[in-house]
């Protein structure tokens, strides 16, 4: 009984330790996301939420284009309710115009969730120049 005690605790103390808050400055993230693999996208989005863990208070901004633009894709979308769950923290994502023209596709086709930015590259220099921090997420 004892044992069974003392391995709970440890496997709670385990998980509480692993998942703590380690900053809560108001940090700026900007991601920019090219790839379109779905395991990519799987660990992206275990990436924002563990951010988030860990930094509550951080602004996220997740630009996309080329294939990235396809983990907000409307139709089928195994991530929407992660997606979600990132938004109504205030993550932020939007997709590249250029791009949707380059693949011939509409807004339309997006979750309700995304913005768009006109071009990716020019809103990720923007957001750079406004003192945001850039990772490059993804393959």
């Amino acid at each position: 009984m004892r044992t069974s005690i003392t391995l709970l605790l440890l496997v709670l103390f385990t998980t509480f330790a692993s998942a703590q808050v380690v900053s809560t400055a108001e940090h700026k993230i900007l991601f920019q996301l090219t790839d379109g693999d779905q395991e990519v996208h799987k660990k992206f989005i275990r990436q924002l939420s563990n951010v988030l863990t860990a930094a509550p208070n951080a602004k996220i901004e997740v630009v996309t284009h080329g294939m990235g633009i396809d983990l907000l894709r409307k139709n089928d979308n195994p991530f929407e309710s992660d997606l979600q769950k990132l938004v109504d923290k205030g993550v932020v994502f939007v997709i590249c115009e250029n791009t949707l023209k380059q693949r011939e596709m509409k807004k339309e086709q997006f979750l309700p969730l995304a913005g768009f930015v006109p071009a990716a590259i020019i809103e990720l220099v923007m957001k750079q120049e406004a003192g945001w921090i850039y990772i490059k997420a993804g393959g």
